[in-house]
């Protein structure tokens, strides 16, 4: 299903803005795709010629935003089965299916942190074309690697400085959104070290500066705190996972004093992780098992350093690093994410879903168009019955999805 954009009037009981308190009773004016007004209904009159849509019962917020997933991998297969199995034709095919279910669940924008070439590049045009459902697309193409680094299968090993200038400026002239560097090693990868750094900083900050010239950011992929150390002293502009692993992988070396020099210099981090889906899915009310009990205690450590981060003034936010199928293609990731991290993170269900939206937009760039329900800003929208500021489970009953004024998905003839 998909309406052209128009002028419309939406209504609700409750409009989550990520950029204030929420609004009780509010109302969104839209029209040609983008937000003309954002407030009170009372303060927000419904003009001549625009369709309304009364959404009684429900919330409003912008549409999530994942910057972190992998759109060409399901769970299950090794790099290697993947590379062997699929080509690009079916690898387009697959990821097409992905995005499709992404914006059922409401997520509208989508960065794609590494894929083998660039296939990618012709689903986010064909998606802003219209000719397919999906979210927003910003595509990295292959991650920058060393020889037989992290993910060297895709395509972007590197060795030198100035090797990898070259392919940063190769990526940039086939169009990619932003280029992904494999600061370390990857469990996905045999072979890999994940507690060390794979570039000097030299190479790093020669990846950094050509990105920037050319108008791209840069996203670091960051296990051990080696590499993560080199990365931001390198200036990328996004740390995606930031676990703070040793050197031998196998515990935290957590370092204050990078962390204080991210805050200094405005970089992001992004703990990009696929939640589990036992503790995901079992309510607050249910007893854990011993064995859950153990896997929570462990996520308590890495969310202990997330929000050490967040007191020392890093922008901090999370997304799926999503490889697809743990639902059984019944939902996407980030929703169940979002819950977690509500429920069981120690962090207050508003500021979750900033943390997929508002802050995300600010990280790549992009929150001049979307991330907050505000004029001028594009119609990205999500509709869920009930309000996950007071439920957070609410988030997972869709009722509509917008994406620049177009109703994508949902419930047909809704009024």
């Amino acid at each position: 299903m998909m309406r052209e954009p128009r002028s419309l009037y939406l209504t609700c009981d409750q409009l989550i803005t990520s950029d204030g308190p929420p609004i009780a009773a509010g109302a969104l004016l839209l029209q040609e795709g983008q937000i003309i007004a954002a407030g009170p209904a009372e303060e927000i009159r419904q003009p001549a010629g625009a369709e309304a849509i009364e959404y009684p019962g429900c919330s409003i917020l912008p549409g999530l935003i994942d910057a972190h997933v992998h759109l060409m991998y399901r769970r299950g297969e090794t790099i290697y089965e993947h590379a062997a199995r699929f080509d690009d034709h079916q690898l387009l095919v697959r990821s097409a299916y992905h995005a499709r279910r992404l914006i059922e669940v409401g997520v509208t924008t989508v960065r794609d942190c590494g894929s083998r070439g660039t296939f990618l590049l012709a689903l986010r045009d064909g998606i802003a074309a219209g000719l397919l459902p999906g979210p927003r697309l910003l595509v990295s193409g292959p991650p920058v690697t060393t020889t037989a680094g992290h993910l060297w299968i895709c395509g972007g090993e590197v060795d030198s400085a100035g090797e990898a200038r070259t392919l940063v400026r190769r990526l940039v002239k086939q169009g990619v959104d932003f280029i992904k560097v494999m600061a370390t090693g990857g469990r996905m990868t045999p072979g890999s070290n994940v507690g060390r750094a794979q570039f000097s900083v030299e190479e790093l900050r020669a990846i950094v500066d050509d990105a920037h010239r050319l108008g791209r950011r840069v996203a670091a992929h960051c296990l051990g705190t080696e590499g993560l150390a080199r990365a931001v002293e390198a200036g990328v502009d996004t740390i995606e996972h930031g676990n703070f692993l040793n050197e031998t992988g196998d515990g935290y070396a957590f370092d204050e004093r990078v962390v204080r020099q991210m805050a200094e210099r405005g970089i992001y981090l992004n703990m990009a992780s696929q939640p589990n889906r036992v503790l995901a899915e079992k309510p607050l009310d249910v007893p854990l098992t011993p064995a859950e009990r153990r896997q929570l205690e462990a996520l308590h450590e890495r969310w202990f350093y997330f929000r050490r981060g967040i007191e020392l003034g890093v922008p901090s936010f999370f997304s799926t690093d999503a490889i697809y199928g743990q639902w059984d293609d019944r939902c996407c990731d980030l929703p169940w994410l979002i819950t977690l991290i509500a429920e069981r993170a120690g962090i207050d269900p508003a500021t979750a879903l900033r943390m997929a939206t508002a802050l995300p937009a600010r990280a790549l760039g992009i929150d001049g168009l979307v991330g907050t329900l505000a004029a001028g800003k594009v119609a990205d929208l999500l509709v869920v019955r009930g309000n996950p500021l007071q439920r957070i489970r609410d988030l997972h009953q869709v009722v509509a999805v917008y994406q620049a004024g177009r109703q994508t998905a949902g419930v047909p003839g809704w009024r």
